[in-house]
């Protein structure tokens, strides 16, 4: 499985990747588009599950080189600009930059980098060694995808036990149910 991720990974690099964007992990490896996959659940268990999406950023003019870093900033309307959103990743190997995980979003987060839906707006700064070598500018959509789904409580049976003294314990069964925990 390995193999053939990094055989659709070659296969992108030479002929896909023709202007900056991200690739993220899926197989085979998407460069079009970030897409969420949200799960709307109905009935007894309501609730919404929104998972991050892990990619990498890339650019085919910039080649990756030892020491040097990319800084990606979402300026996207809409998002909080005290910071905005920004990202800064190693791009120093691979033609890639280490991995970013993406939300949903619209400020600043540490662990996260924040994207609305629609389509986004990226300032991209290049540095070799603390140095700016290269900024640009591009746009990459976001879409979610919704499933949705009846969400049923998970029941299981336990016993009740009660002590009555002096003839001592009475056990009955009780069904006990519960949603399920995202």
């Amino acid at each position: 499985m390995k193999r053939m991720a990094t055989l659709s990974l070659l296969l992108l690099t030479q002929t896909a990747l023709a202007a900056p964007g991200f690739i993220f992990d899926s197989v085979p490896p998407r460069t079009d588009a970030l897409i969420f996959e949200e799960f709307v659940y109905t009935g007894p268990c309501p609730g919404v599950r929104l998972n991050p999406v892990r990619g990498y950023f890339f650019n085919p003019d910039v080649p990756t080189a030892e020491g040097r870093r990319v800084r990606i900033v979402n300026v996207t309307p809409g998002m909080e600009t005290s910071p905005y959103p920004f990202t800064d990743r190693a791009y120093d190997n691979g033609q890639r930059s280490d991995k970013i995980d993406f939300l949903l979003g619209s400020k600043h987060r540490q662990r996260w980098f924040s994207v609305a839906d629609g389509l986004n707006t990226f300032q991209v700064t290049f540095t070799d060694g603390g140095r700016v070598i290269e900024t640009q500018q591009f746009t990459f959509p976001v879409s979610i995808l919704t499933t949705y789904e009846t969400r049923l409580p998970v029941c299981r049976v336990e016993p009740v036990c009660t002590i009555y003294p002096p003839s001592g314990r009475v056990c009955s069964p009780r069904t006990v149910c519960a949603c399920p925990i995202d």
